[in-house]
């Protein structure tokens, strides 16, 4: 009977829309042959459903689990509720047809413990912390947690109405802040008898964090299925996984406990030398970045540290490194909450000791200026997501990617799959939206290129915009190519257009906190219904606002896409491109400097249109897009129409598109 199932057994739905049984067949075929899947097809295509449909008969007749990595909260509870669809329809099956599944969050976000939330920590300290806490039996919230867990036979057990049905990571908040348990041990204690898995990219792509996190699901990779929802994210998460970086903060910390536990001169003496150093290079270095030669480097800090070679400094290192475990295994002796900062310093120097004469890492001082402040840092700079990405490839049983906007040939070969052991299968499905529901244009007469931006440039721009504020019933939202530039339409007037429309003006700000941003944007939607005329958020490109969040209905009725959004040229932009040409077949530029530009402005070009229902305006304001238009998505390329510079133009196009709303 298990051999019989196939997808048609867990689609919860009445019928299929366009193209869906097709692609869930494709999808299905190629993992059970262990393909590296990409699927690329719009919102509102399915996407979900037709990975869960295709995947879980696998699951079923080969004891696998689906590990399905998100990239954010809201995400990952949008995978919960397609799973919970599909376990009532199991149900309604028969009586012991259930799917389970959990959404689950890092250590920071899932825990109840005041002393570790107070300390604000990244990642690696939280860990730590925790562990410190655990040992020394001051977390309430675990110790509950333990004796709950001896008491049952099955963790589930604990509340089996909720743990054994798919369940969000903030609902397994809520119960356990009731019943004063711990979350996050929770979830992991969990996760061995759950068969569908949601989390962060980081618990099967971070080597530090991955082999842990298979200890706690009970699987090998190897009987996992991977799927990576908008996976287009993933080519910069790896290379920032593979990163690294010092900071004076760090260094103070570390020569602090160096100090306080009588370390040997010749550490603190280390740590002095590069306390000075980056305090030089902050109150001397004039371009933000400074790529940097790192065997020189080295060599001229352990000559200073009288060390004869290469090989005397590791020595050091790693005496370093020892030096913070023992300070470390003191401090929980002592009941105290210990950070291991020292072994982060040993672990960034062995880090660049081992990479330094690699052409895929650059190496570099970086400024960053925030509310006035100027800090400094020294950098390790991963340049190839395959280091990261192809091992997984390699050892997960299948692996399926999904994507509205990825380019599948840039993403095949940045994140390795003509590298990985296994077959590919790409998918690239057809628009399910009506050509009469989106209207895109690209406008002649804007060019935002650096050497271009004038007030009349931006007179030009803002003229084209009222157009599109006049002509559209609703919400509006303006994705910028930078900071730079929503600064300039602020300044040039764009604030007394909006207002002379009947709407309101929200500007997305550099800095703002999660919160912060949340009720801006709850603000900017709530403007869409009467008794309101409908607002415009003016935004960036790249930003969370053009690439996290949907804006469905008239919560955003059209979208300008103002200037082409090139990262600004550096350093490491240069060093990516140089390093992709040689990798790649001369195809830095495309790949490091064309492709992630327009991979942000296909981001925010989609917002508008999120259900097959939705109604949309595309605006292309740089006249570079004509160049480029190909490497536009393919459900936006088509309907492409390009625009003379010709005033009142645009009004007329969208008034008329506007006037035929169903």
């Amino acid at each position: 009977m298990v051999d019989k199932i196939n997808y048609l057994d867990f689609f919860p739905y009445e019928q299929f829309r366009q193209e869906q049984e097709k692609i869930t067949q494709l999808v299905e075929l190629a993992s059970k042959e262990k393909k590296i899947t990409l699927l690329v097809a719009p919102n509102g295509t399915g996407k979900t459903v037709i990975a869960l449909c295709a995947l879980l008969p696998l699951v079923v007749k080969n004891d696998l689990k689906i590990l399905y990595m998100c990239r954010t909260h809201s995400q990952n509870t949008r995978i919960i509720k397609e799973l919970r669809k599909i376990s009532n329809f199991l149900e309604n099956s028969g009586p012991n047809s259930r799917l389970n599944g959990l959404s689950i969050r890092g250590r920071n976000e899932m825990c109840l413990n005041k002393t570790l939330l107070s300390l604000k920590l990244d990642p690696k300290e939280s860990m730590a912390v925790c562990f410190d806490l655990r040992t020394n039996n001051n977390c309430s919230h675990f110790t509950n947690l333990l004796k709950k867990r001896d008491q049952t036979e099955k963790v589930t057990s604990l509340a089996p109405e909720l743990l054994n049905q798919p369940i969000d990571a903030g609902d397994l908040l809520n119960f356990c802040s009731e019943n004063k348990l711990c979350p996050y041990y929770l979830s992991k204690y969990l996760l061995e008898e759950i068969k569908v898995i949601i989390c962060n990219y980081q618990w099967i792509f971070n080597p530090h964090i991955r082999e842990n996190f298979l200890n706690f699901i009970g699987k090998e990779v190897e009987n996992c299925i991977v799927v990576i929802d908008e996976c287009h994210n993933l080519i910069d998460v790896a290379t920032e996984l593979n990163s690294d970086k010092i900071t004076p903060y760090l260094l103070r910390l570390c020569l602090r406990d160096l100090e306080m536990y009588r370390s040997p001169q010749e550490m603190q003496s280390f740590v002095r030398m590069l306390m000075s150093n980056l305090e030089r290079v902050k109150n001397s270095q004039k371009q933000t970045e400074k790529g940097i030669d790192p065997v020189k480097l080295i060599t001229k800090v352990f000559t200073k540290l009288g060390k004869s070679d290469l090989q005397e400094f590791k020595n050091l290192v790693r005496d370093l490194q020892e030096f913070g475990i023992s300070i470390h295994r003191e401090k929980v002796d002592n009941g105290e909450i210990a950070r291991d900062y020292i072994g982060s310093l040993a672990e960034f120097f062995l880090k660049w000791i081992k990479v330094s004469t690699l052409n895929n890492y650059f190496f570099s001082y970086n400024l960053h200026e925030r509310k006035g402040k100027i800090s400094v840092s020294l950098d390790i700079i991963a340049l190839d997501p395959r280091e990261i990405t192809v091992p997984v490839l390699n050892e997960c049983y299948t692996c399926v990617n999904l994507s509205g906007t990825a380019n599948p040939y840039v993403y095949a070969n940045l994140i390795g799959i003509k590298n990985s052991s296994k077959a590919y299968k790409g998918i690239i499905a057809d628009s399910p939206f009506k050509k009469e529901h989106i209207k895109a244009l690209i406008t002649e007469g804007v060019d935002t290129r650096r050497a271009n931006r004038n007030p009349l440039m931006y007179y030009k721009m803002l003229t084209k915009i009222e157009e599109v504020i006049e002509s559209t019933p609703a919400n509006i939202g303006i994705f910028c190519a930078s900071y730079k530039i929503v600064d300039a339409l602020l300044q040039h007037g764009i604030e007394p257009i909006v207002r002379k429309h009947g709407k309101q003006l929200f500007v997305e700000e550099s800095g703002l906190s999660a919160s912060e941003n949340a009720l801006l944007v709850d603000d900017f939607k709530s403007h869409a219904k009467k008794p309101y005329n409908g607002a415009v958020l003016l935004g960036v490109c790249g930003g969370r606002n053009s690439e996290g969040e949907d804006y469905p209905g008239d919560t955003m009725n059209s979208v300008i896409i103002a200037g082409f959004p090139y990262h600004l040229p550096s350093p490491r932009v240069d060093a990516k491109i140089a390093y992709y040409d040689e990798v790649f077949n001369k195809q830095g530029w495309n790949f490091a400097y064309l492709y992630p530009a327009i991979q942000r402005a296909n981001q925010a070009s989609g917002r508008p249109i999120r259900k097959l229902k939705d109604k949309g305006c595309i605006i292309f304001l740089d006249n570079r897009f004509k160049q480029k238009y190909k490497w536009i998505s393919g459900w936006i390329r088509n309907e492409i129409e390009f625009i003379p510079d010709k005033e009142g133009i645009i009004n007329k196009i969208l008034t008329s598109f506007w006037q035929k709303r169903e």
